[in-house]
């Protein structure tokens, strides 16, 4: 009987994002694993495959086949150079719908600009390129020289459109993934060498390296990028890094150790799962898209006030969490121009569980569900808004506006700079049960069945007044919708401030108030652990609107105990 589940909860952590600097030209190293290549000239099979960093720490992690084949022409004198030219390509694997990977169907597709180096036997770089959209590359080598060709995963562009995409093991101190052929002498004339990454699957199971699996990823990744190309000219992104090895598992430890978890983001990098017969994502475009999403609305987009956590799309989630997932499904599916998410894992990848992200009869829809959010996001940038969508999210406005960053927030920003394009989406919204427009979703009407949840932000006057929210379990844990209330409130005079959370009484039972608070990003928070209360200490500009969010971190990060009660709180804001 096939084994069905949902797809797999992503979580995010958001972190400072650090620029990896790119493979140097004069620091490529040894690497440790090399095939022996069969000599004379002719066709042959032979390459290796390591991950290696630029400080010059290589481990052998998988390898290639590549064959390697020469042409000869008599000519009258030796030139001082020939070219070295050919195609490098990867093994693709498909996934078939509920049924995993097909390795039957697997086919060769290129590797598309990725550095490509020519090293001698020194270990210098003698020239170096890049490949074209179709894996092609020419290198020069001087004649009767013993050199080999490198492919890094690393695929970039420097020219008026600025990106690049790394691929790294963090099971090898973040070593960068290089495929290579075999050391030859370049000869007397120009020669053809070709590089395959090979999927390492040889009928049963992976019983050869697998050298393909992180320009499977790179290829997803460039897809990606290849969308916002199409929009931006000028683009320029920050260094999108994935980390992936075949160690990549779902146990929860260290990340150098592959103890990942899940595929996930958190700030610095993509992490991405990799061991066979428990759960692969190499292949898995859509959770490889997916996790880049993330990495293009927090770095791209420079705003996200998701809290991350343990997520499905039947579940009623916290509006952070839900714009958050639910947009990147929706990229996903566009970007792929494939709105069937599918992701597998199990024995031999042979199980794969998914959505059809372009269904809008949504179970509960609303705004606190991602899958109400990632169908609307996946019809609008299908019906041809794609650059208004990341128009929206590089706009200032939305990085600036007070309040966090939901389904509402971009609304209101869209609305306001593509009013063009805003009635698709206020069409997609009102499908799904969402009728709140501004930035704080005021005339929201649809409440989850959740008490207390609306308006979504109570108003707090800065006069030292209280206002009383509620933090509720009702539906789950942590980042499910009624953990975090919302409030918001405009100063007028810029002041120093105490912000006040404090039990209100009605449960006997300790609480353990904690607040965030944000004007365009998140600028404050207060989780002492002090019982049944937080104090902020704030310094205000007049004529600012500022969001806060309250939730109880007592009862509410595990599940419900018996008797639960939820957690009500007064909440001050005094001048000083």
């Amino acid at each position: 009987m096939a084994v069905k589940r949902q797809p797999k909860v992503h979580s995010g952590v958001i972190a400072v994002a650090r620029r990896v600097q790119g493979l140097g030209r004069s620091a490529i190293v040894a690497v440790l694993l090399m095939l022996a290549a069969c000599g004379g000239s002719g066709n042959s099979s032979d390459g290796g495959f390591s991950s290696q960093s630029s400080a010059g720490v290589s481990s052998s992690s998988s390898q290639s086949s590549i064959s390697v084949s020469s042409s000869s022409s008599s000519v009258s004198s030796v030139p001082a150079t020939v070219n070295i030219s050919g195609t490098v390509g990867f093994d693709y694997v498909p996934i078939s719908k509920g049924r995993g990977l097909n390795y039957a169907a697997t086919r060769v597709k290129p590797v598309r600009l990725a550095n490509v180096y020519l090293i001698d036997a020194a270990g210098e770089v003698v020239d170096s390129s890049q490949t074209d959209a179709a894996g092609y590359y020419t290198l020069q080598a001087p004649v009767n020289t013993q050199v080999k060709v490198q492919v890094a995963a690393v695929s970039e562009s420097n020219a008026a459109q600025r990106w690049e995409i790394r691929v790294e093991d963090n099971t090898m101190g973040n070593a960068l993934y290089v495929l290579e052929g075999q050391l030859r002498s370049s000869g007397t004339v120009n020669s053809v060498r070709d590089l395959r990454a090979a999927s390492g699957w040889t009928g049963s199971d992976y019983t050869e390296p697998r050298a393909a699996g992180p320009f499977a990823i790179l290829d997803s990744a460039y897809m990606a990028v290849q969308k916002l190309a199409e929009v931006d000219a000028n683009l320029t992104l920050p260094v999108s890094i994935f980390r992936w090895s075949v160690n990549n598992t779902t146990a929860e430890g260290l990340l150098a150790d592959g103890d990942i978890v899940t595929s996930f983001y958190n700030g610095e990098a993509v992490y991405i799962l990799g061991q066979a017969d428990v759960d692969t994502d190499e292949y898995d475009a859509h959770v490889v898209v997916h996790e880049w999403s993330h990495f293009f609305e927090y770095r791209v987009g420079q705003r996200s006030n998701s809290i991350g956590g343990d997520h499905s799309g039947l579940d009623k989630l916290d509006m952070r969490v839900a714009y958050s997932e639910g947009f990147a499904n929706g990229i996903a599916g566009y970007v792929l121009s494939d709105p069937e998410y599918q992701d597998s894992f199990r024995l031999g990848q042979e199980y794969s569980a998914g959505v059809d992200l372009s269904r809008k009869d949504v179970l509960d829809a609303g705004w606190y569900s991602e899958t109400s959010i990632q169908t609307i996001f996946y019809h609008l940038a299908d019906s041809g808004a794609f650059e208004e969508i990341y128009g929206v999210l590089t706009d200032a406005l939305y990085t600036a506006v007070p309040a966090f960053t939901s389904i509402f927030s971009f609304a209101d920003i869209m609305a306001t700079r593509y009013p063009a394009a805003f009635p698709v989406l206020d069409t997609l919204m009102s499908e799904q049960s969402i009728t709140g427009r501004d930035q704080f979703g005021a005339g929201e009407t649809n409440s989850g069945g959740t008490n207390g949840v609306l308006p979504l932000y109570v108003d707090l006057l800065p006069d030292g007044s209280e206002t009383t929210v509620c933090s509720t379990q009702i539906n789950g844990s942590y980042n499910k919708l009624g953990i975090h209330q919302f409030l918001k409130t405009t100063v007028l005079s810029g002041d120093n401030y105490q912000l006040v959370v404090e039990n209100n009484g009605d449960r006997i039972e300790p609480t353990d108030p904690d607040v965030a608070g944000s004007r365009n990003a998140l600028q404050w928070r207060g989780d002492s652990g002090v019982s049944d209360s937080e104090v902020l200490n704030l310094n205000l500009q007049g004529g600012t609107t500022y969001a806060f969010s309250v939730n109880d971190y007592a009862e509410h990060i595990d599940a419900q105990s018996a008797g639960y009660q939820p957690a009500c709180f007064n909440v001050s804001l005094t001048p000083q």
